[in-house]
């Protein structure tokens, strides 16, 4: 094959670093936005960003020529920086992110999901959501740094 296809569609959850509330209404918007840009400038394609005020949920296609590690970080360190030098903030995210892969047939109740993230964050905190992704995965939850 001379050409390389691939199709990795993928879940990443990261929040603001302590968890604190950073996002206001606007600034969600905007920083959605920003990262949106910020997965098209590096090749991937975004379906949906979104979260609220203490954490983001991305939903994308990695691109091809990178890995998650360093998409994700990318992500991170290009949104912050935009975020601070228009806020003149010293916003960051927290150091750790999840992701999971997912399947083409679910992308669309992976999308509805993070698309209704206020309606979720009225009854579920990030931190049970986060678990709950954590457990659901088979991994155990351990005390962050």
């Amino acid at each position: 094959m001379s050409k390389s296809y691939c199709h990795i569609a993928i879940h990443i959850i990261f929040s603001t670093d302590e968890r604190f509330f950073r996002l206001d209404e606007t600034k969600q918007q905007e920083m959605h936005t920003y990262i949106a840009g910020i997965i098209k400038k590096i090749n991937g394609i975004p379906i949906l960003v979104n979260g609220d005020e203490d954490h983001i949920h991305v939903l994308c296609l990695l691109p091809k020529e990178m890995g998650i590690a360093d998409f994700v970080r990318n992500i991170k360190a290009f949104s912050s920086k935009w975020y601070n030098e228009k806020y003149h903030s010293k916003f960051h995210w927290q150091t750790g992110y999840a992701a999971y892969s997912v399947s083409k047939s679910n992308v669309d109740s992976v999308e509805k999901y993070i698309r209704n993230q206020k309606e979720h964050h009225r009854i579920h905190t990030f931190a049970e959501e986060y678990a709950k992704f954590i457990e659901l995965h088979g991994f155990k939850l351990q005390d962050e740094e």
